[in-house]
């Protein structure tokens, strides 16, 4: 996690953890990783960690951590699944309640290759109601909001709610109006109005916001980039988590 999604520094330190623990396991970096992910698994999860990532530290509980492919897969280099699952993420500028990542078909350019393609990275981020009305507070503390399958937001002097749902068409984020709450009364509106934009951060490495949903609990965002490819020392996984981060504190506050 601290230049990738592995909680390791760079692919050489997973390679010696592997090789040190079952000498007699393939050392192609496929049979490795999965080796030295399973270990890692093992002593991590359920436990608090800090991890550094750019110029801040990031506190998480580990929840899993796992690979899953066969051993003919395993041997030409590819892995089928590869996930991370952490809870309780002290990530600025919002905590997040829940963050997972998966990685959809691994597989490495090479027997000594440090560079892997995936056919998908995908994200899942949560955020809890309690942490955004927290923030909604300080940064527009003229808006209320109450969080459900759909979003009731008031503003003062308003006075009465202004009935959101959340939706996302071809990546971008949208608030739709879908009805006015005034005196107890639920008013529908035109369903010819426009759906709200959601100003979002560029997302890197063709990173796609594909869903939003709200519940009671909070906001659940999920980013999928296809075909990525990189060196697995270098994931951009802080990058990713704080842009949808970003992008559930602004979708929240009804801009």
């Amino acid at each position: 996690m601290s230049e990738g999604w592995l909680p390791v520094r760079g692919l050489e330190a997973v390679f010696a953890a592997g090789r040190a623990l079952l000498p007699s396991v393939p050392t192609t970096p496929a049979g490795v990783l999965e080796t030295a992910v399973r270990v890692a698994a093992q002593r991590l999860r359920g436990k608090r960690v800090t991890v550094r990532t750019a110029d801040q530290d990031v506190p998480m509980t580990v929840v899993d951590l796992a690979c899953t492919g066969d051993t003919f897969r395993l041997a030409q280099g590819r892995i089928d699944e590869a996930t991370f699952e952490a809870r309780d993420l002290g990530w600025p500028p919002l905590a997040l309640e829940r963050l997972v990542v998966t990685v959809r078909d691994l597989r490495f350019a090479g027997p000594l290759s440090t560079t892997v393609t995936a056919e998908s990275v995908q994200l899942d981020v949560t955020i809890t109601a309690e942490t955004l009305l927290a923030e909604i507070a300080e940064t527009r503390p003229d808006l209320g909001v109450r969080f459900g399958s759909v979003l009731l937001v008031s503003r003062k002097p308003w006075p009465g709610e202004l009935e959101v749902a959340p939706e996302v068409e071809d990546g971008v984020a949208r608030l739709r109006p879908v009805a006015l709450w005034l005196a107890g009364r639920r008013l529908p509106l035109p369903t010819r109005l426009a759906p709200f934009r959601v100003p979002l951060p560029e997302l890197p490495r063709g990173l796609t916001l594909t869903s939003v949903t709200t519940s009671e609990e909070g906001v659940r965002l999920r980013g999928e980039a296809q075909d990525w490819r990189d060196k697995l020392s270098s994931t951009p996984l802080a990058e990713m988590v704080g842009l949808l981060a970003t992008a559930a504190q602004t979708l929240t506050v009804g801009r």
